[in-house]
């Protein structure tokens, strides 16, 4: 009986200080958890900042280094061309010279660029037609077959590929100048359209519109006829009123 009783006595006087230890417990590891999130927090802060900083940094000197480079491309343009004029006085002969004749090397391997293209481009074009299509498809099979069936190639990448093969841009040249519509098809000279009859008639050039330089001739034209005519009627009149003092007046 005396022990019961000391149990319970005892139990019932721990029960609220146990209770309360365990509450302080459970806040101070709440407090814990939410001073470890705010630490976390703050430190995937201080690490994005510190790498986006430098980056910034960084992005805008590439901008920098980029805007330089770009200009000093469009200086030495603009003074190579400025030396290829011959205008410039604060260069020699023989540098305007040399400049001029780097500049036409420069535009001539343009050029010849974009002559490539070009003709890469007009072969792409022909490959979209039946015609195009079929020889670039039998092309690119006698190439597969060359390389033995284990190659992989893409046969659709391969024959659209072609375009800038100089052997099938001279056989669509061929099949091209060889079709109707190679026979046929002459480019459009617009020299040769023209209709030009002179201040007469004064036509005007196809698709050009009205001349004002020929409508002025054609009116000056006009008014030195109006003047002809007159000077002949004066001229008729004066013949048929003159007097012959040859002759005795009676």
């Amino acid at each position: 009986m005396a022990q019961d009783l000391t149990v319970n006595i005892k139990t019932t006087s721990d029960v609220p200080q146990a209770m309360d230890r365990a509450k302080g417990a459970t806040v101070s590891f709440g407090k814990q958890v939410e001073d470890i999130q705010k630490k976390f927090s703050s430190s995937f802060k201080d690490i994005f900042l510190g790498f986006l900083a430098p980056m910034v940094l960084i992005q805008g000197a590439l901008s920098l280094i980029s805007e330089a480079i770009a200009k000093a491309k469009q200086d030495a343009k603009d003074g190579l061309d400025l030396l290829a004029k011959g205008e410039t006085t604060f260069a020699t002969s023989e540098e305007k010279r040399m400049a001029a004749f780097f500049k036409r090397r420069a535009e001539v391997k343009e050029e010849q660029r974009l002559a490539d293209v070009g003709k890469s481009e007009i072969a792409g074009q022909f490959i979209k037609t039946p015609e195009g299509n079929k020889l670039a498809s039998d092309m690119a099979a006698q190439r597969i077959a060359q390389l033995g069936a284990n190659a992989q190639i893409d046969f659709t990448a391969l024959r659209d590929s072609l375009k800038g093969d100089k052997a099938f841009q001279d056989a669509a040249l061929k099949a091209f100048m060889a079709s109707p519509e190679g026979k046929s098809f002459q480019p459009e000279e617009a020299a040769k359209q023209a209709n030009f009859k002179g201040p007469d008639g004064f036509s005007n050039v196809v698709g050009v519109g009205s001349n004002p330089v020929m409508e002025a001739m054609a009116e000056q034209t006009e008014l030195q006829r109006q003047q002809l005519d007159e000077l002949k009627k004066l001229n008729a009149k004066g013949t048929d009123t003159q007097t012959d003092f040859t002759k005795d007046s009676k």
